[in-house]
């Protein structure tokens, strides 16, 4: 589950160890292993990189709160699913610079980019946030990074021939855990052989939450 409320309380060195070390574990194209990590905590340097990223994450959010409707319809009913998850991005993105831990996850590229290089970073990602739920930890991937892009490099030194492919935040889970995950059930979004229709197969466990997400069906 993406958390965006985050304790204060620093990670120690030896949790972020060990979510670094499942990240670098992942498969990459040809087995290149070029991602790489830049882990920002509490130096000056990681807080200015920080700010960065939180000036762009409010910039980007106000926008898409309006493009996207939140401030209208069941966005103006405090507790609709809009509009909690609008006072969940308000907070997010208030409190960026705070999060504990930042990782810029990044790709040392051989050739020019390509459409598919995400897939050399992506699984390592997917590893870290693994982890980061194992230890009672929680994080949500981002792309605010490609809005000060420029300014990243020049902060952190990354050079040019270095992609920039995501930010994930991490934090110990504000109220006390992750909650339960819902999302839609398989039978929408598994199908066997022919589009739209879900083999007999695709059940969910008997208790399973569900939730609807886009455009109704």
């Amino acid at each position: 589950r993406a958390i965006r409320r985050y304790l204060p309380d620093p990670i120690p060195e030896a949790d972020l160890q060990a979510m670094l070390f499942a990240a670098t574990r992942a498969p990459t194209g040809s087995n290149r292993q070029g991602f790489r990590f830049v882990v920002l905590t509490d130096s000056p340097v990681a807080q200015q990189a920080k700010r960065l990223l939180g000036d762009v994450a409010r910039a980007s959010w106000a926008d898409k709160r309006v493009a996207d409707g939140y401030e209208a319809g069941s966005g103006t009913r405090i507790a609709s699913p809009k509009a909690r998850m609008a006072a969940t991005m308000n907070h997010f993105v208030d409190h960026f610079h705070e999060a504990p831990c930042v990782v810029l996850a990044c790709l040392e590229r051989h050739r020019a980019p390509t459409v598919t290089e995400g897939a050399s970073v992506y699984p390592a990602v997917q590893n870290l946030l693994l982890a980061a739920r194992v230890l009672g930890y929680g994080g949500v991937i981002t792309m605010w990074q490609a809005g000060v892009e420029e300014q990243l490099r020049k902060v952190l030194q990354i050079p040019a021939e270095i992609g920039l492919h995501c930010t994930v935040s991490l934090g110990r889970p504000a109220g006390g855990g992750h909650g339960p995950v819902r999302r839609r059930p398989m039978k929408e979004v598994v199908f066997g052989d022919t589009w739209g229709v879900a083999p007999e197969w695709a059940v969910d466990p008997e208790g399973t939450r569900f939730t609807q997400a886009g455009p109704p069906k």
